[in-house]
């Protein structure tokens, strides 16, 4: 597997031990509501000195709390606009590989045309804002959060139809959010998996919780069953860095 550590905040990432762990890192300092210009512009100078020579996989999830780009309120579709934007610069100017935002699909809004509407206006949102920032040149993932099947999210990605905007599996949030086993969720979005968020929960809260050796062991029979090899993305925490990545890939 190729494996990346998620880690909340600039202390937690050290160039060295990652490296030595042959794992990337996906850096989620940036999703905080409320950060500032000054500790954005502070973090983004930190994170170059620390990313300088970095060989493995860099990737950067993007705010999402209250938020979304396609919202009938324009006020919420401008501040969207502007926070993603702003986190595209970021992710150019740290050279991210992935950038991940949430899909924010609302599953409780089913009607066939409300659905069009919403396809139809993250289309037009991802293509204009690509259009802006052409320096852009990594990934662009959409993360499952309220989804209730992976047809939403399958539908919402089909309907962009860009190369360079593909999906992040969130396990924790699949198992979460539905009664749908966690296969299908693998099956009907595997053309579009580049990138998984590992966690685990009960089905009750987003616990975040370390998966057992049988849910990895499931996970890595499910990749190879659809011929699947994303990103892992390691969303929990550890205490011993090393010996999870050695349980992970044993």
């Amino acid at each position: 597997m190729k494996i990346v550590k998620c880690v909340s905040n600039i202390e937690e990432f050290s160039p060295m031990e990652f490296q030595n762990l042959n794992i990337g890192v996906e850096i989620q300092d940036f999703v905080k509501p409320n950060i500032s210009d000054d500790e954005i512009k502070h973090l983004v100078i930190e994170y170059k000195k620390l990313l300088l020579d970095f060989p493995y996989t860099k990737s950067l999830h993007g705010p999402f709390l209250d938020l979304k780009p396609v919202s009938p309120d324009k006020d919420i579709r401008r501040v969207s606009y502007e926070k993603y934007f702003k986190t595209l610069k970021i992710a150019t100017e740290l050279d991210m590989d992935y950038v991940i935002f949430h899909s924010q699909i609302n599953p409780w809004l089913k009607e066939p045309n409300i659905r069009f509407l919403n396809n139809k206006g993250n289309r037009d949102f991802w293509h204009s804002i690509l259009k802006e920032i052409k320096e852009f040149k990594g990934q662009i993932l959409l993360e499952n959060i309220f989804e209730d099947n992976p047809l939403i999210l399958k539908e919402l990605i089909e309907t962009i139809d860009l190369p360079n905007i593909s999906i992040c599996l969130d396990i924790g949030h699949a198992k979460l959010q539905t009664n749908e086993p966690l296969e299908k969720w693998v099956k009907e979005l595997s053309e579009y998996i580049d990138y998984i968020h590992l966690h685990w929960n009960e089905g009750l809260y987003d616990e975040h919780n370390i998966p057992e050796d049988e849910d990895i062991k499931y996970i890595r029979e499910l990749l190879l069953k659809y011929n699947l090899n994303p990103i892992v993305a390691l969303e929990y925490r550890v205490n011993d860095l090393k010996r999870e990545i050695q349980r992970i890939n044993y």
